[in-house]
C-alpha cells in the first residue's frame, strides 16, 4: 500500500463519515474553513464565479483527494465552493479534532506528507494553466487526470473539462476531435473518454 494511502487511513480514523447527494454543497465560498474533507468515493468540483457570473472550476477532485485549504489558519474562509458532481461519500475532520490529533507524532507525519502532496498537485496545475497552446494544455490535463485514476478513462462533461483548463467548450471539443483522429483518445459517450496513447499526449504537453 502506498505511503500517502496509509496517511489517509490514519486521518480517517479521526473523522465522521457523511454521504452527500449529487449537486450538494460541502461548503460555499466565503464560509469559515472549519473542517478537512477526505473523499472516499465520488467527484467534487471546487469552483468560484467571476464578476460576470461565469463559473471557474479550480479543480475536480475524486477518490482519495482532500480539501483543507485554510484549515490551519485562524479566521480563514473558503476561497471557493465545493459541489458534488456525483453522489459522494466523504470523511469530515473538524478543526478541533484535527488539532488534538496532530499531537500524535504519527498523525503529524501523515499530515506533513499529505500537505506536501497537495502542494505538488497545486504546482502541477499552475504549470498546466500557464501553457498557452490549447492542444498542449488539454493534453496535459488529460494526463493529469489519468495519472490520478485507476484506469485510462476520464469521466467528465465537456463543460467541466473546458472550465478546468480555462478554454471555451468549442475549443475543447475541436481539440478532442483532433486527438481522436490521431488515435490518442477514444470518446466513449457524453461524459467519458479513454486515453489510448499516454506517450503521445505527454509529448504534446512537454513540447510546449
Amino acid at each position: 500500500m502506498r505511503t500517502d494511502k496509509n496517511a489517509l487511513i490514519s486521518l480517517m480514523g479521526h473523522s465522521v463519515h457523511e454521504t452527500l447527494k449529487k449537486s450538494s454543497y460541502l461548503f460555499r465560498e466565503g464560509e469559515p474553513a472549519e473542517s478537512i474533507f477526505i473523499i472516499k468515493k465520488g467527484r467534487i468540483k471546487l469552483c468560484r464565479f467571476d464578476s460576470l457570473g461565469r463559473e471557474q472550476i479550480v479543480t475536480i477532485l475524486t477518490d482519495g483527494d482532500m480539501i483543507w485549504e485554510g484549515m490551519l489558519l485562524d479566521g480563514s474562509i473558503y476561497p471557493y465552493s465545493a459541489v458534488c458532481i456525483t453522489s459522494a461519500s466523504i470523511y469530515r475532520i473538524r478543526r478541533d479534532d484535527f488539532v488534538k490529533m496532530v499531537n500524535d507524532p504519527d498523525a503529524a507525519m501523515s499530515t506533513i506528507m499529505l500537505l506536501s502532496k497537495k502542494l505538488h498537485d497545486a504546482n502541477e496545475r499552475n504549470m498546466l494553466l500557464s501553457t498557452k497552446d490549447p492542444m498542449a494544455r488539454l493534453a496535459g490535463f488529460l494526463m493529469y487526470r489519468v495519472d490520478r485514476s485507476e484506469d485510462d478513462d476520464v469521466v467528465l462533461k465537456l463543460d467541466d473539462i473546458a472550465a478546468s483548463v480555462s478554454l471555451r467548450a468549442e475549443t475543447v471539443s475541436r481539440k478532442l476531435r483532433e486527438m481522436e483522429k490521431m488515435g490518442f483518445i477514444e470518446r466513449l459517450g457524453h461524459a467519458r473518454l479513454r486515453v489510448l496513447d499516454r506517450d503521445a499526449l505527454r509529448d504534446i504537453y512537454v513540447s510546449q
